[in-house]
């Protein structure tokens, strides 16, 4: 472990998608004589991760030595791929303008969806596609798949015909490379 500023981290090492700079897997080692976290070669950390990287062109994969917190989980971060540092991903906020719809099978709402990225701002460069499952209600695009743009997109709900006091609508982004939404809504 080396401190920084009072706070401790640890040497570790994140096995990336060069693409899309998804963390496939991470590495530390203990040494347990010192009683801390070490550095390593990367080429003794890529064969580490040999087993997985057996049969996978190079330019696929990369390693990116990192100084993180103690227990830090990587699920909320991929890797900047051009400027080579670790980033929270973007998150997928999900809203509409009400939450209540006519349970009568016809009453609908427009759900917007929007990628922000660090400082909650929009990431206008977003193009990937969506997928919006349902617990109850009908969806406007087949199988809950639309593409999103500039950072944008929208769907719409049409409830069922009954109460339910619960609906609860997800959206993913199909590389993972977001961090899920979601939002929900009762029919009356």
């Amino acid at each position: 472990m080396s401190k920084g500023e009072g706070t401790m981290t640890v040497k570790t090492y994140l096995l990336f998608e060069r693409s899309s700079g998804r963390i496939i897997g991470t590495h530390s080692m203990y040494d347990a004589g010192t009683r801390s976290y070490r550095a390593r070669p990367v080429e003794e950390v890529r064969r580490v991760f040999g087993d997985f990287l057996r049969g996978k062109s190079a330019e696929q994969y990369d390693i990116l030595e990192a100084d993180l917190p103690p227990g830090q989980k990587h699920a909320g971060s991929s890797v900047d791929v051009k400027g080579g540092k670790l980033v929270a991903k973007p998150r997928l906020q999900v809203q509409a303008e009400r939450a209540q719809l006519q349970g009568d099978g016809k009453d609908s709402v427009q759900i917007d969806i929007v990628v922000l990225g660090e400082g909650g701002k929009v990431v206008k460069d977003f193009t990937g596609e969506l997928r919006v499952t349902t617990t109850r209600g009908r969806l406007s695009a087949p199988g809950g798949r639309i593409k999103g743009a500039h950072g944008r997109a929208s769907i719409t709900l049409t409830s069922v015909a009954e109460t339910v006091d619960r609906v609860w609508v997800a959206v993913s982004e199909s590389s993972g490379r977001c961090i899920p939404g979601g939002v929900s809504f009762e029919f009356v």
